[in-house]
């Protein structure tokens, strides 16, 4: 079997919600004791992302999709954990010794509108990260390769020397994305890259996203919550729940076969225009909060199948016949 391109093991990131050290102080049955608040946005998450494969990270808002992106990118340090670039560990690296990786790693993020610096044209965020990190080229040959660049996302080359206000929505998308294919990646992290576009231009940047995949054999890690999209786009799945992730399956098995609870739920949820569909699953309770680390399953408070071990002892990712992989202890003793 080939290496892994990315390789996460036990990755957990814990936020501080206390702003100063004086914060940090509590009065209790009558004495001072110090005590700091920490936010679990990540507990523990095993993954691996192939070469040419697209992995979907999927579920609600505030389960930490987000926060795994930013710390694989090394844009946020990890608490615990170990994440590999093929045989190298790069969470421990520092700014320089990361140097080569930020190049063969790059990341589209949510907010088109947000993540281009409207004070440089389009030439001038293009040919930056280019000049950088090829200084051998000449400017003639930086001039062909935006021009080359921006062709291939469907923007005009006369464009160049347009600010991102010029543009649309759509169009500043597909700048950023010019922008992490300038340097030849192997990997680019996808942070909801969708969801600020209308629905007809979604299509134009998936497509165009799917295009340069097979152009470049890229790697792609693509956070979503729209699960038509994932159907469309995704070779695996991943299901986030509170920081951890609850099932691993390839895309066709996820859709016609879901076996956690929470992922029934998550896609029973998808409008169907057959009129025989099941009705939604609708869920009791509230999202637990993720300042106390669960303890026991992190989907107990509103799983129907739930009973004491749930409560007791977290479950552990389990492999299953048909090469899915599912945390759920229901699953294992057979009680769905």
């Amino acid at each position: 079997m080939t290496t892994p391109l990315i390789q996460i093991s036990g990755l957990e990131k814990a936020f501080s919600t206390d702003e100063s050290w004086l914060n940090q102080w509590r009065l209790q049955q009558g004495k001072i004791k110090r005590r700091k608040d920490n936010v679990h946005a990540l507990n523990g998450v095993n993954l691996t992302i192939n070469q040419g494969e697209t992995l979907c990270v999927v579920g609600e808002t505030g389960c930490g999709k987000s926060t795994l992106a930013r710390v694989i990118m090394g844009l946020t340090p990890p608490s615990a954990g170990e994440i590999y670039y093929l045989d190298q560990r790069i969470d421990q690296l520092n700014d320089k010794e990361r140097m080569f990786f930020r190049r063969r790693m790059q990341m589209v993020f949510q907010n088109p509108y947000a993540s281009l610096n409207p004070r440089m044209t389009v030439y001038q965020t293009l040919s930056e990260p280019i000049a950088f990190h090829n200084p051998q080229l000449s400017r003639y040959e930086i001039d062909e390769q935006i021009e080359v660049l921006l062709e291939s996302v469907g923007i005009s080359a006369t464009s160049s020397d347009h600010y991102p206000h010029e543009f649309s929505g759509g169009q500043r998308q597909r700048i950023s994305l010019a922008r992490a294919l300038s340097v030849e990646p192997d990997f680019i992290v996808a942070d909801e890259p969708l969801s600020a576009l209308d629905v007809s231009v979604q299509a134009q940047v998936l497509n165009l996203m799917m295009d340069k995949q097979e152009e470049r054999n890229l790697s792609y890690l693509f956070i979503t919550h729209d699960l038509a999209v994932v159907e469309h786009f995704a070779t695996r799945v991943a299901v986030m729940y509170l920081g951890r992730v609850c099932e691993l399956a390839s895309t066709t098995t996820l859709f016609d076969y879901p076996k956690h609870p929470y992922t029934q739920a998550l896609l029973s949820a998808i409008p169907r225009l057959d009129s025989n569909t099941a009705q939604p699953i609708r869920l009791i309770g509230e999202v637990p909060t993720p300042i106390e680390k669960p303890i026991g399953c992190v989907f107990q408070a509103r799983c129907p199948y739930a009973n004491q071990r749930c409560y007791e002892s977290s479950p552990k990712m389990i492999l299953q016949s048909d090469a899915s992989s599912v945390a759920c202890h229901a699953v294992e003793e057979g009680r769905l």
